[in-house]
């Protein structure tokens, strides 16, 4: 094979090469599902709505009696079961090619260990199925970051910060990619979103935000290396700061 053959082949193989992994990292050609919990609440249903926008296959974790209105006419699929049962969960991942879990689950203050518990959960079905992120919609405050904020008064959401930042550690030991987005003030879901919304480092920031703009960031993060083992504030500088956050 003369020299000048042999460099087009080996261009040609090349190009081929980079186009084949350029389709395997394109959300609509990719058969590798989202997994999210909490998906039927107000921040979940708008994190699924992004997701299915984007083009990723999204499953979504659902008691028996959850209402599901709020994904009506979305092509989603649903995994029935109950997140505080280990087994349920364990069993969410069988069969699936799940590369990404999304956290999005909520309760009310009087079941703080509500949170560990289901994340433990959830890392315990992520591990045997070879998720390679877990997302977690997190609260400013958790853990330690409420020391960030001496002048609010989070009053009886102090146990239940408190909750969430053991989950957050659970995660953060769990040895699998996590990326942490934790909102300060969500704003109304009926308001739409100013697509300004910014991640960041910034640990100290308290920021309103709308359920749309989270959901965009969320999706960002899908397999991003840039927000993989880490924690971020969801941000939007177009809404007011309250006064005692400035």
């Amino acid at each position: 094979m003369n020299t000048g053959l042999s460099r087009i082949l080996k261009t040609l193989a090349l190009l081929l090469s980079v186009a084949s992994s350029q389709a395997g990292n394109s959300p609509a050609g990719s058969e590798n599902t989202v997994l999210i919990f909490g998906g039927t609440g107000q921040l979940g249903s708008a994190i699924v709505r992004e997701l299915v926008t984007a083009g990723y296959p999204v499953a979504v974790f659902v008691r028996p009696s959850s209402d599901r209105s709020r994904l009506a006419g979305l092509k989603v699929s649903y995994v029935t079961g109950d997140i505080l049962d280990a087994a349920q969960v364990m069993a969410a991942f069988d069969g699936k090619d799940i590369r990404t879990v999304v956290d999005a689950t909520a309760r009310g203050s009087a079941d703080d260990e509500f949170y560990p518990t289901a994340m433990a959960h959830i890392i315990a079905g992520a591990k045997a199925g070879g998720v390679q992120q877990i997302i977690l919609e997190g609260s400013v405050g958790a853990g330690d970051n409420v020391n960030q904020f001496p002048q609010a008064n989070f009053g009886r959401m102090r146990s239940t910060l408190a909750a969430k930042g053991r989950a957050e550690q659970l995660l953060i030991d769990s040895g699998i990619g996590y990326t942490i987005i934790r909102n300060g003030i969500l704003l109304s879901a009926d308001l739409p979103p100013t697509r300004t919304a910014r991640l960041s480092t910034d640990q100290s920031l308290m920021r309103k935000i709308t359920r749309t703009d989270l959901g965009l960031l969320t999706v960002l993060c899908v397999g991003n290396p840039a927000y993989m083992n880490g924690v971020w504030h969801a941000v939007d500088d177009s809404q007011d700061v309250p006064p005692q956050y400035r």
